[in-house]
Parts: structure tokens; C-alpha cells; sequence
């Protein structure tokens, strides 16, 4: 592999902004050489955003065929999985992917499988695995018995549907919010307390006047079973204004630790009094991005705390599940999937 590593992305909307602004457009060993998107301007402004590096494509084969990258950066929404991760396994390329990494389990098994086949270099947009806050809670989980666990993202929803939100609330779209934005809490819960074994759920709905494209539910609870024995609680609401937010309350048999916010800040209590403030980091996408990065330059995992074939078909599963088990009424069991 040459000193630089060249980069091409498949979709180059806000989340890719982001991935740049917080430092992967400084990184020094990479070489952005393409930008895909079906929107010409959305890709001409990722290439503004890093000196007019890279070219201009609407068609993510011709991308990987003409610019050759030597990794690819998947950034779709969940409905628009499947083709750009064929194309890329097909020519055995390393790749990072956002999450949800797909809305069905026959695209993500796919996908996954050829990944394990070729043995890739992947990662998936779990950024709060790489949060010093998150790290602290998991060292200390180790030396004790998960409880239980119970938090969400809860909010009052969007109030335009325009832009991503046309289609996040469009349950056949983005597979609905607890597929599209929980799975950030899915994905730490499963991280901190290990593999989900059942899933229940429960969807609340016609809480609100709602446009007649709007198909997602109003609110969703979702029960968690873990093969260790622990029991997990997520909520996913977007119709409720008052007292939400991103948060996570983590028990053990001797540690209660509090998540709270994107950022993921988090207080621990330990016995005899003992409090562990942790702030959570505003810049945690070069973290990932930089092991990424040095993955793919060594050729093998240097730091990559998620990737494709474990975890993001994993959260996928579990999503999936959830969703089966709104509509049947039924504890999903995931080996049966």
C-alpha cells in the first residue's frame, strides 16, 4: 500500500460534511480521488470541501472502474443498500459504511457474507463505541454482571418533511426510527452487555396528525433479551416534545453508569460514593475514520472497534427483529431470524 490512501465515496451528502469537517479532510495520508452522488452539486460541494480534490461521478461503477480507490466510504440511506456494496465486494475492496448498514437482512446477509469471503477490511459508522466514556463503563463491566440497561432517543420528530426527512419518516425508506437513529443505543447496548438472543416490541401509532406519507411509528418500545441473562429497555420516540434526548442507564451489580446526549457524556456511581464524570468528545469521527485508515494502510484490523460482518449485520438483525415483532406481536427469537 503507497504512503497515501486513496479514497472514493459512494454518496457524498451531510454525513460525509461531517466525516471531513472533523478531521478527515486534514488527514495527510489519504487522497480523495472521487466523489459519487446522484446529485452533481451535493458531490461538487464534498470536493470544494477539500481543495477540489477529486472527481465527479453519478454512477458509483464507472466511480470504482475509472478513480480506482483503494477504499470506499459507503454513505447511503438504508433504502438505497445493496448495489454499491455488491460492486465493492466484487472487487474486493476495503470499505467503511454508515449505519444502518441496510433495512433488510437479505442485502445485509449478502453483503456480510461476502465480506467474510474475501476476508475485507471493513467499518461501520458505530462512533460511540470509540468514546473514552464508553470505553471506561466497558472496562469496568468486565470485572461484573450486567443487569439490565434502558434508554432511547426520544424527541418530538421533525417538524418539515424535507431533505432526509421526506424519507425518514417513510417506514419502507428508513425502516423506521428505531432501525434508522436507535441503532446507535442498540449498538452500545449490545457492545456493553454482549449478543441479543430476543426481541419484543411494542409500536405506538395516530398519536399525531400526520402527513399521509408519513408510516413510521410515533414511538416504540423494545425489549432486549442478552445471552449472559441481562435485560435491556430501548425507546424510540418521535411525537413526544417535552423531557427528551439521547440517554442510557446502564446497571451492573456494583456500577450504575448514565449516559446522556449525542456526545455520550456519562456519570458512574461506584459503591462507597465513588462518582466518574465523563464529558463525551464533539470530534469523534476521526477517530474512526483514523483507524480506518491505518486498517486499511496495514491490511489488516489496527483499531477498528465495529465492523460489517459482526456488528452491523448484528444491529441489523436486531432492528429487523423489532420491527417483525411490532407487526406479529410476537418475541422474535434471532436465531430464527
Amino acid at each position: 500500500m503507497p504512503d497515501k490512501v486513496k479514497l472514493g465515496f459512494i454518496g457524498s451528502g451531510g454525513i460525509v460534511r461531517s466525516h471531513l469537517e472533523q478531521g478527515l479532510k486534514d488527514f495527510k495520508d489519504v487522497d480523495f480521488v472521487a466523489w459519487c452522488d446522484l446529485n452533481e452539486a451535493t458531490a461538487a460541494a464534498r470536493k470544494e470541501q477539500v481543495g477540489g480534490r477529486g472527481e465527479i461521478y453519478t454512477d458509483a461503477e464507472e466511480m470504482l472502474d475509472k478513480a480506482r480507490p483503494d477504499a470506499v466510504f459507503i454513505m447511503l440511506p438504508p433504502f438505497a443498500h445493496g448495489k454499491a456494496e455488491d460492486l465493492v465486494v466484487a472487487r474486493k475492496l476495503p470499505f467503511f459504511i454508515e449505519k444502518p448498514v441496510a433495512i433488510d437482512l437479505e442485502t445485509a446477509r449478502r453483503t456480510a457474507k461476502g465480506v467474510t469471503k474475501h476476508k475485507l477490511i471493513t467499518s461501520v459508522g458505530y462512533m460511540t463505541r470509540y468514546r473514552a466514556s464508553v470505553q471506561r463503563v466497558l472496562e469496568i463491566l468486565k470485572k461484573q454482571k450486567p443487569v439490565y440497561l434502558h434508554g432511547g432517543w426520544v424527541g418530538g420528530g421533525p417538524q418539515v418533511y424535507e431533505g432526509i426527512w421526506r424519507w425518514w419518516v417513510q417506514k419502507d425508506k428508513s425502516g423506521g426510527q428505531f432501525l434508522e437513529q436507535t441503532t446507535h443505543t442498540t449498538d452500545l447496548a449490545r457492545y456493553l452487555f454482549g449478543d441479543v438472543t430476543h426481541v419484543y416490541a411494542v409500536a405506538v401509532r395516530d398519536r399525531k396528525k400526520r402527513p399521509s406519507f408519513y408510516t413510521i411509528e410515533d414511538a416504540s418500545m423494545v425489549q432486549l433479551t442478552f445471552a449472559n441473562g441481562a435485560a435491556g429497555n430501548l425507546v424510540s420516540s418521535c411525537s413526544t416534545s417535552q423531557g427528551g434526548g439521547v440517554r442510557l442507564e446502564v446497571q451492573a451489580t456494583d456500577m450504575r453508569a448514565m449516559f446522556t446526549g449525542w456526545e455520550q457524556s456519562v456519570e458512574i456511581q461506584m459503591p462507597d460514593g465513588e462518582r466518574i464524570t465523563i464529558p463525551g468528545e464533539d470530534n469523534i469521527f476521526a477517530k474512526e475514520d483514523r483507524a480506518f485508515v491505518d486498517s486499511v494502510k496495514a491490511g489488516k484490523n489496527k483499531g477498528i472497534l465495529a465492523t460489517y460482518e459482526e456488528d452491523g449485520l448484528k444491529a441489523t438483525e436486531i432492528a429487523v427483529a423489532a420491527n417483525r415483532s411490532m407487526e406479529t406481536r410476537q418475541v422474535i427469537e434471532l436465531k430464527k431470524l
